[in-house]
């Protein structure tokens, strides 16, 4: 079901009534969504799209009860800002996720709303990814590829991005 542009703030009820049982991928992008208290109604669900919809960790926390179906949970374009609250909630309410998008959020280090800086993104990719897999076990891609589960990445830059040491050391 695809309802792009509708400027929703929730699906309406007669909606959720008349498609929850039969409705497999989901596009709501493009809206205004505030709530998403209905959205479990849809245990058919395998395939979820909120991208642009200005959502942020508290629009997640509307939902009722997990949803262990969906598969694919596409929320790019959105106002996701903290790694640690969304990564719980999402494995929380998507324990089988197998596709994650979350492109054009401030927690996305992706360089799409960062060029010419984006020069010094890889590292920042990297951890975002890192943290995303150990979080999301069951995550196969991510964003735009595989999820790699290499965890080979150092706890903190040692050097800032113009290349000046953060760690000073001194000798003996």
């Amino acid at each position: 079901m695809i309802l792009v542009q509708q400027n929703l703030r929730t699906l309406p009820e007669e909606l959720v009534r008349s498609h929850a049982d039969h409705v497999e991928q989901l596009d709501l992008s493009c809206n205004s969504l505030k709530d998403l208290s209905w959205l479990p109604e849809f245990e058919q669900l395998r395939h979820l799209v909120l991208d642009s919809n200005r959502m942020h960790e508290a629009h997640l926390r509307t939902l009722t009860r997990p949803m262990p179906q969906v598969e694919v949970l596409m929320l790019n374009k959105n106002e996701f800002s903290d790694l640690p609250t969304t990564m719980r909630l999402i494995r929380r309410l998507f324990p089988n996720l197998q596709y994650l998008s979350l492109h054009g959020n401030p927690i996305c280090p992706d360089g799409l709303e960062l060029q010419p800086f984006s020069g010094y993104l890889r590292y920042d990719y990297e951890y975002y990814s890192n943290y995303i897999a150990q979080s999301l076990g069951k995550l196969k891609f991510l964003d735009h590829g595989l999820v790699q589960r290499t965890y080979q990445y150092e706890s903190f830059p040692l050097t800032s991005y113009n290349g000046s040491p953060l760690v000073k050391t001194t000798s003996f």
